[in-house]
């Protein structure tokens, strides 16, 4: 040993316990404790030997062994495995010389150094059983050296003692851990009966056993396996691209009958199964993947009073005659994993088997005949208790009550609908021709009082223009080629018998040609006052922002401009009822005729919803039209009396809230008319 001192000694072994203390693993502790071992000893080579608890010894660090000769000879590294077990099973450390010889108790040789140099080992335990032996091998020295060798040797094994001690602790603890996580796992995986419930309770409690990024389940509903719980989420979208490749694998890997390890060298996939598995990476870029198939547990032996059911046992241990379909599937995931090794697919195998077992319980328990009906029996024993007998029968009394008064006491049914109130004169001033608003008369915004042809805008229409011009100015032409010609016409003596026959043409050609440009300045001339945009009738401007809307703006031919409306007039409701409710209106009408009355409606107005008003139906059209969020509606119109209703409430276009008397019906049928509705159209239709 190196004369560095006690001080350096204790520095060593000071390192080593601390590398004892850390979290690192057995290799690595033994590598480090080796390399502070040799460097101490300043030996050349040295050798930590693990021993299982199988009895097998293991080389877990070396170092220099090239300088032992050990290696040099198969005779050599023989005689020296031989000497290992004999330095384990010593009570103590051992100094053996180069060459020496190991004797045993019956004084028989056992085992030989086979190197030049000196040995010195020694071992140490875990628990009271042996762990390992260090190994050191150094040059020759003085009998003193040699024991200061083995006495430092020994306080290192002292040392990995304590920290293979500290590791099986360790193990245990993380051991009993893991037990209570299955433990309390298994508990709740079979706390329910729902199968949605245990899917939910085996997917969340899975993930911590298992220890991967995702797991999902699937449950066997009506024929299918379908996705219906998924670690950390509270619900599942089954239209989502990932959901449909999840499914769509797990039904090919099911119907194969073996679990599905991703990725797995040593397995070819069949070809189904491989292109379903591109398609489920690709949506979730899980890197590793497994998929287990939950079947139905084998049936358990019976155990009679003279033994063990023999035939039970042979159904239980036969193979079955072909792939059983699986009640469910386990999908575990993995987001950076490169593979799924022995104890990851342990912990995945584990969960599966309880999840296979609380999960077939779960549907057996809700595939039995009248379940709802049982589960709502069983759940309502308490009432039919002494203590609680004399309030059930109350309250089936007033069940019962309330029954008949829904099956015979009458009530009016008022269908309800959503309209306006609108005068009824009331027109919308549409734009003559296309062109720009270039002017709107002075005073012209929302709520101004308009006479029938005032002039309420002017339009500039920049072609009807140009045209108008076009044609003045060929006019203009034509009329002088006209005079021209006839000045000619006028000089007899000078022009020819045949020029006067081609003036006369001339002339009369020219005069047509101005008669039809007359007639085209006087059709521009009348489109020209169509720019003019006058109202209709007498009334108020009912269209909000008319200057913002217009001024300057381009509108096309027909396109309403305005609406004017006669506020003083007749008002009336134009209300849009769904038509699955025309039936009983028209119903309603018939009988109202037939008894020489009106059909009345009472209606509210959104800007004084505490009045009541009442007003009479007018008509009722005969065709349908979609009408915004309502959808198909029929449009029913109502006179309304507008000296009951307040000025400011009489707005065009004001929202109401109108229901029509429909004659009287059973007070359940007012209520419920439109879940009954629902019952006859969408379930007993479809059993018809």
């Amino acid at each position: 040993m190196s004369s560095g001192g006690y001080d350096e000694i204790r520095a060593i072994l000071a390192r080593v316990a601390a590398l004892g203390q850390g979290d690192a693993a057995e290799a690595d502790f033994y590598s480090g404790m080796l390399r502070l071992v040799l460097e101490a000893m300043q030996a050349p080579a040295g050798i930590v030997w693990s021993a299982g608890v199988d009895g097998r010894v293991e080389a877990a660090a070396h170092a220099g062994l090239e300088a032992t000769g050990i290696t040099a000879s198969p005779e050599a590294e023989q005689a020296h495995n031989a000497l290992v077990p004999v330095l384990i099973q010593n009570p103590g450390g051992l100094i053996v010389p180069p060459g020496a010889q190991l004797t045993g108790p019956d004084g028989g040789v056992v085992a030989t150094n086979p190197t030049d140099l000196l040995l010195v080992s020694a071992p140490f335990d875990r628990a009271g059983a042996r762990a390992g032996l260090i190994e050191v091998f150094h040059q020759p020295t003085d009998e003193q050296v040699q024991r200061g060798y083995l006495v430092f040797l020994e306080e290192v094994a002292a040392l990995a003692t304590d920290f293979v001690g500290r590791r099986q602790l360790a193990a245990i603890d993380a051991r009993e851990t893991a037990l209570s996580q299955v433990e309390q796992f298994a508990r709740r995986v079979h706390e329910s009966l729902d199968p949605v419930a245990t899917a939910f309770v085996l997917a969340n409690e899975a993930r911590r056993i298992i220890g991967c990024d995702r797991v999902g389940v699937l449950v066997r509903r009506r024929g299918k396996l379908k996705l219906e719980a998924v670690s950390g989420q509270e619900s599942v979208e089954k239209r989502a691209s990932a959901v449909q490749a999840i499914e769509a694998l797990v039904r090919v890997v099911a119907k194969a009958g073996e679990p599905l390890w991703h990725p797995d060298p040593g397995r070819e996939l069949p070809p189904q199964i491989e292109e379903e598995l591109e398609n489920y990476i690709d949506e979730s870029h899980a890197t590793a993947l497994a998929i287990v198939p939950l079947d139905k547990p084998r049936p358990t032996p019976v155990v009679k009073p003279g033994g063990i059911d023999a035939t039970a046992v042979a159904k239980a241990e036969a193979a079955p005659a072909d792939v059983p379909e699986a009640i469910g599937a386990l999908v575990a995931e993995w987001f950076s994993a490169s593979g799924v090794d022995g104890g990851k697919r342990a912990r995945v195998e584990l969960v599966a088997d309880h999840g296979e077992l609380a999960l077939a319980n779960a549907l057996a328990h809700t595939q039995l005949p009248l379940y709802p009906l049982l589960n709502l029996a069983g759940k309502s024993r308490v009432l039919t208790t002494a203590r609680n007998l004399p309030r059930t029968v109350l309250a089936l009394l007033g069940a019962l009550a309330a029954l008949a008064a829904l099956v015979f006491v009458p009530a009016e049914l008022r269908l309800e609908g959503k309209g306006t109130l609108e005068p009824v004169h009331r027109r919308d001033v549409f734009a003559g021709v296309e062109g720009v608003v270039e002017k709107l008369e002075s005073g012209l915004e929302h709520g101004a009082s308009v006479k029938a042809g005032q002039l309420l805008a002017v339009l500039r229409n920049t072609d009807l223009e140009v045209a108008l011009a076009d044609v003045l100015g060929k006019k203009a032409s034509s009329e002088e080629q006209l005079a021209s010609t006839k000045r000619s016409l006028l000089e007899d003596d000078k022009i020819s018998a045949d020029e006067k026959i081609r003036l006369a043409g001339r002339k009369a050609q020219l005069q047509r040609e101005i008669e039809s440009l007359g007639q085209q300045e006087q059709l521009y001339r009348s489109k020209k006052k169509d720019l003019e945009v006058r109202s209709p009738i007498d009334g108020v401007i009912v269209t909000w922002q008319v200057r913002d809307r217009l001024l300057l703006r381009p509108v096309e031919k027909g396109q309403v401009l305005m609406s004017v409306a006669d506020k003083t007039g007749p008002w009336e409701l134009e209300v849009h009822m769904p038509d699955d409710r025309l039936g009983h209106v028209n119903r309603a009408a018939a009988e109202a005729r037939a008894a020489g009355r009106d059909l009345t409606v009472d209606y509210i107005v959104a800007t004084d919803p505490g009045t009541r008003h009442e007003g009479v139906v007018k008509e009722i059209h005969e065709q349908a039209e979609v009408h915004g969020e309502e959808g198909n509606t029929v449009l029913v119109r109502v006179t309304v009396d507008p000296e009951r209703h307040e000025k400011e409430e009489l707005g065009a276009g004001a929202s109401v809230t109108a229901r029509i008397a429909c004659g009287k019906r059973p007070l359940g049928y007012v209520w419920f008319h439109d879940v009954l509705a629902f019952i006859r159209t969408q379930i007993l239709f479809r059993l018809w």
